[in-house]
């Protein structure tokens, strides 16, 4: 047995959970083995008859939101010290299922059992880390466009899907991967010699839509991948009879109904963790599981509303990568209808409960999805970067952000904007986290909310006037509702003993922190810092680069790096913007 990507990440989450649970483990089955990805956490009952029952019943309602392929894998439990397996054997649903028993406490002991015949036979297990759960699966997404067209009718709303049903279930999909010629049907390699030069694994498939041969078999040195491979299908429909379909010829016919129906989009994006040595045939199978996933939501979803009485809305799906697990996380939810609504809060407050995690931040919102950047803006310019304080501890920005600097959006701020693109880069950090949904503000629109909350004059308006940290706090509160702490520090030398107060707001809070000092304006994404000597660097991300976006360029020019107390001007007092992420789920 695998812990996947939990190498790192599952014994952070089982570090992050102060309360004994149950739940269950789910992953991918190859062969023998079980990748585990994740865990749900359910609090234990009084009757041990039952310990495991609830836990069921809970992975079961959110297995549709779990990518195909991943599958339930077993059960594990967690308290304060290392349970006793023998206790738990009590329990007639967990006979014959993979066991996991950890604690709670600093040492975080565990250990991996089967349960067979009132027994616990301890199994080996390994933790795999990042880099060998990417190599091992392919994200596989599945795009699908259709309508539906409701009846108006007490009757149920399943029956409207059931051509959609019918498509999926009898192998009238064809997946084609985008920008290629390689059509994938149900009958491919279902049989011998069938595959007709086909590629014969997924791995195959992806080498050669990328034209990259190394990475199915070839030779060499084997790259190491740091980031999800990604196989994106569209979705043809065959409409041609299958010859042997009708013996008879039969006549067409034809009903009249003037009975009314509601016609919405129907959009799906099945999500598959496939493995990498998967046949085309296994593909095609985890594809239509996907899309049936995807669709059981929205069926679920649109009879929802209808027994609410609410107004049937198209309902979209949202694929949500969440830090410290191995896998995405599908949503769906109705357009038009804001995050703040109490049903779709009571929705995401029951994820966050089965998945446990924490109410303090959003994990399921719109914005949560990906992709959403702009492609113009690089994101995390920081990763990859090395920093070489001895005995230093890194405190880094939490997540993802925007590096926004001069002369970008074809918009010529060369000598004024700087803390312009640094409020830019804190507000691209808030869309990131889910927090908000609204665009990035352009130069006019932050001139225009300080006009509005009175800090400037309307001639103020369109002009090239700098603004400062009290400006960018000022503006992160009249578009978001962000309070921000204000530092004040008497002249750059004196940063060198802010050191702990920094860690500490990367560590709570994980924001962008804008400094302003003079003329200038930067972004801190990190120190670097040693408690014991106090010295410290600093992550900065300089907006006054006016290039193109190529990551080396900034990197090796310094307009993302590490800098050291140096820096700062010892003559110039600064002002650090250091925002307060809201607690809101």
């Amino acid at each position: 047995m695998y812990y996947g990507e939990g190498g790192s990440d599952i014994p952070i989450r089982l570090k992050s959970i102060k309360t004994p649970f149950r739940g269950c483990l789910y992953g991918v089955e190859q062969h023998d083995l079980r990748i585990i990805l994740g865990f749900t956490v359910c609090l234990p009952p009084d009757d041990d008859s039952s310990i495991f029952f609830k836990a069921s019943r809970e992975l079961e309602d959110i297995t549709n939101n779990l990518p195909a392929g991943v599958e339930f894998c077993g059960y594990i439990t967690a308290e304060e010290e290392e349970p006793d397996a023998t206790k738990l054997l009590v329990c007639n649903d967990i006979d014959d299922s993979v066991l996991v028993t950890c604690s709670l406490n600093e040492e975080q002991k565990a250990r991996a059992g089967k349960v067979a015949n009132g027994k616990f036979k301890e199994i080996p297990y390994e933790i795999l880390e990042n880099a060998e759960l990417l190599e091992k699966f392919y994200l596989v997404r599945i795009q699908y466009n259709s309508r539906i067209f409701l009846r108006q009718t007490p009757e149920p709303a399943w029956a409207s899907f059931e051509e959609i049903k019918e498509n999926l279930s009898l192998g009238k999909l064809v997946f084609l991967p985008k920008d290629s010629d390689l059509f994938l049907h149900a009958k491919i390699g279902r049989s011998k010699n069938k595959l007709d030069g086909f590629p014969s694994t997924v791995a195959d498939i992806y080498a050669k839509i990328t034209k990259n041969p190394e990475e199915s078999r070839g030779k060499g040195k084997k790259e190491v991948h740091l980031e999800q491979r990604v196989l994106n299908l569209e979705t043809l429909i065959n409409v041609t009879e299958d010859k042997n379909a009708h013996s008879k010829k039969s006549c067409l016919k034809i009903k009249f109904s003037s009975e009314k129906m509601l016609t919405l989009p129907l959009v799906l994006d099945g999500v598959a963790l496939v493995p990498s040595k998967s046949t085309p045939s296994e593909l095609y199978d985890l594809c239509v599981v996907a899309l049936e996933r995807n669709l059981a939501l929205v069926v679920a979803g649109t009879q929802e509303r209808i027994d609410r009485e609410q107004d049937v809305l198209p309902l979209m799906p949202y694929n949500v990568k969440l830090n410290d697990f191995g896998h995405h996380f599908l949503c769906v939810w109705p357009v038009g209808v804001e995050s703040s609504d109490s049903t779709l809060k009571d929705k995401r407050r029951v994820f966050h409960k089965t998945l446990g995690l924490p109410l303090t931040r959003p994990y399921f919102r719109r914005m949560n999805a990906t992709p959403k950047a702009d492609p113009n803006v690089l994101q995390n310019t920081h990763i990859g970067l090395k920093s070489s304080l001895p005995g230093g501890q890194q405190y880094l920005v939490h997540g993802t952000y925007g590096y926004y600097h001069y002369m970008q959006q074809k918009f010529d701020d060369s000598g004024w904007g700087c803390a312009y693109r640094s409020l830019q880069t804190i507000f691209s950090w808030f869309r990131h986290q889910g927090y908000t949904e609204k665009p990035i503000p352009s130069h006019y629109d932050i001139q225009e909310a300080l006009v509005s909350v009175g800090d400037k004059n309307r001639a103020f308006l369109g002009s090239k006037q700098w603004i400062g940290s009290t400006e960018v706090s000022l503006c992160l509160e009249k578009f978001l509702n962000i309070s921000s702490r204000i530092m004040f520090v008497q002249s750059g030398g004196d940063l060198a003993h802010k050191g702990a107060e920094l860690a500490m707001h990367f560590e709570s809070q994980g924001t962008p922190i804008m400094i302003g000092g003079g003329v200038l304006a930067h972004t801190i994404i990190g120190i670097d810092y040693n408690r014991i000597s106090g010295e410290i660097k600093f992550l900065i991300l300089d907006p006054h680069y006016t290039g193109a976006e190529d990551l080396s360029t900034i990197q090796q020019k310094g307009f993302c790096n590490w800098k050291t107390i140096n820096f700062w001007d010892k003559k110039s007092y600064y002002n650090l913007c250091m925002p307060i992420r809201p607690i809101e789920f």
